[in-house]
């Protein structure tokens, strides 16, 4: 195994698809630090992503993600997992790019709705972005996503696998071969 940068590793894809479980998985391996940008903006707002949307729109929310992008991209040997929508603005998908090492984690449509329904605070802490809601909004903002995602990302991860421990081993593989 050749040495590891100490630039960041950098989790991208849509809800659900395990940037927060792989990533924390990745960080104990590296004995780096971990950071979820949806937790860091909820600690900074003092409430949930779902609060700021109400309070001030997604324009709103968006602002609040870029800034929290440009605090946690600028750390050394630590794992960031980014929100699912941190790629719809180009000065984050620049960023990301040259702060360290990106990966996409990707999984079908009916693997997201499905472990999006079976995590209780979804509903609580996310709000639907697109009227239709459900796993019509899962492929809509799929397939919108998907060049963003496909631009920003070194690395490409199959997250429909079951085992997290496979995904991160295959990054690890990837990212020191």
């Amino acid at each position: 195994m050749s040495k590891p940068s100490p630039r960041p590793l950098v989790l991208i894809g849509y809800r659900a698809t395990g940037k927060t479980t792989v990533g924390r998985l990745l960080a104990a391996r590296l004995g780096w630090g971990f950071s979820d940008v949806d937790e860091y903006i909820e600690s900074v707002f003092g409430g949930s992503i779902a609060d700021i949307f109400v309070a001030e729109g997604e324009p709103g929310f968006r602002n609040r993600e870029s800034t929290a992008l440009s605090v946690l991209c600028n750390q050394n040997r630590c794992v960031i997992a980014t929100g699912g929508g941190a790629i719809l603005r180009p000065e984050n998908r620049s960023l990301l790019r040259s702060a360290g090492f990106v990966i996409w984690l990707t999984a079908n449509p009916e693997t997201i709705w499905a472990r999006i329904q079976l995590d209780p605070t979804t509903a609580a802490r996310r709000p639907s972005l697109t009227a239709a809601g459900g796993l019509e909004e899962v492929r809509a903002l799929l397939a919108a996503r998907e060049p963003l995602y496909r631009e920003t990302a070194d690395f490409v991860a199959n997250a429909n696998v079951p085992s997290p421990e496979d995904i991160a081993s295959a990054i690890l593989t990837q990212w020191t071969g």
